[in-house]
């Protein structure tokens, strides 16, 4: 088995802000935010959710390209990622988002090494459709991808797995990982279920806890 495995969420996570949060901020603002509240109220914001709002953003293909390449990324996330490779580890993005605009993203930061397990999307009538695939292993009918299976799956691989998430979409994974890392929603939802993790805001303190684990250089 190879030593570790460490897997993270994209948006909100190794992200500042859900890329979604950013769309309905620039561009859906008359609406977008009330739909979200009343949405919240009866469903869970799954892919039907995000597929109306990237599929109302409207504009060209250049536009888009231009929003990702300006997501926040995490300031420590490329020298943790590189630290994970370095220490015999693996880093995997796990998204119930799209690998349409991670894969964009991680190409501008010239962020290689890193296996991206999350949905086809496509640019589509000036906006972006998420495309889950229900032949796949690891689908979820609610989230289009199940991350907790991925999670199991990697265990089979590897002596340990590492998960860092904040939302609901990732307590699966967060209870079927070795070691959980969770900031904003997901610590309040794993303390509410009694699940075991390590709380973080920033990359840095989830490689200060590993280097003091012993599992990173």
């Amino acid at each position: 088995m190879k030593k570790f495995a460490f897997v993270s969420d994209f948006d909100g996570t190794l992200t500042d802000r859900d890329f979604y949060h950013i769309v309905m901020d620039k561009y859906l603002k008359d609406w977008a935010w009330d739909y979200y509240e009343e949405w919240k109220k009866t469903k869970k914001i799954n892919v039907d959710f995000l597929n109306r709002i990237f599929g109302s953003m409207d504009r060209s293909e250049e536009e888009i390209l231009e929003d990702i390449l300006e997501l926040p990324l995490d300031p420590y996330a490329m020298d943790f990622i590189k630290k994970v490779e370095a220490s015999g580890g693996d880093f995997y993005i796990l998204s119930a988002g799209t690998s349409y605009y991670i894969k964009k993203l991680l190409g501008h930061f010239n962020i290689r090494n890193v296996t991206v397990i999350s949905m086809e999307g496509r640019y589509q009538n000036r906006g972006i459709t998420i495309m889950p695939d229900p032949k796949n292993e690891f689908y979820s009918s609610i989230w289009g991808i199940d991350k907790a299976k991925v999670v199991a799956a990697l265990k089979a691989r590897y002596e340990k797995v590492y998960f860092a998430g904040d939302s609901e979409p990732d307590i699966g994974a967060a209870k079927a990982a070795d070691c959980a890392f969770a900031r904003n929603d997901l610590k309040k939802h794993l303390s509410e279920q009694n699940v075991p993790f390590v709380p973080f805001n920033k990359y840095n303190e989830v490689d200060e806890y590993m280097v003091r684990q012993g599992m990173l250089k």
